[in-house]
């Protein structure tokens, strides 16, 4: 695929994947938040099951509160190996500066 794109689209892609990035750190930050989510998300499922078995049967799901870990490190990854691999790229030797800031950045 990466053969196929073209630089200023291998850019647009960055972008978004950093922006992704950007999102699941803001949100694995957000303690407060993945708390209040946590504690809905086993009120919901507590509430669930109570409905349709009896108490000692209960086992929650969420043992730990939901975070984007994956989606933040996933997305960091994804764009170092694209710049990289750009970087390392002769037929995109006119794009180097663009990808050496990106990577000190």
């Amino acid at each position: 695929m990466y053969e196929r794109l073209t630089s200023q689209q291998l850019f647009l892609l960055l972008d978004c994947l950093l922006e992704s990035h950007k999102f699941a750190k803001a949100f694995n930050s957000n303690n407060e938040q993945r708390t209040a989510l946590w504690k809905a998300e086993l009120f919901v499922s507590v509430s669930h099951m109570l409905k349709y078995t009896d108490l000692c049967s209960i086992g929650f799901k969420g043992k730990s509160k939901p975070n984007l870990l994956k989606q933040e490190t996933t997305s960091l990854a994804c764009s170092l190996r694209i710049l990289f691999r750009m970087y390392y790229d002769e037929k995109r030797r006119d794009f180097w500066p663009a990808v050496q800031e990106r990577l000190l950045k």
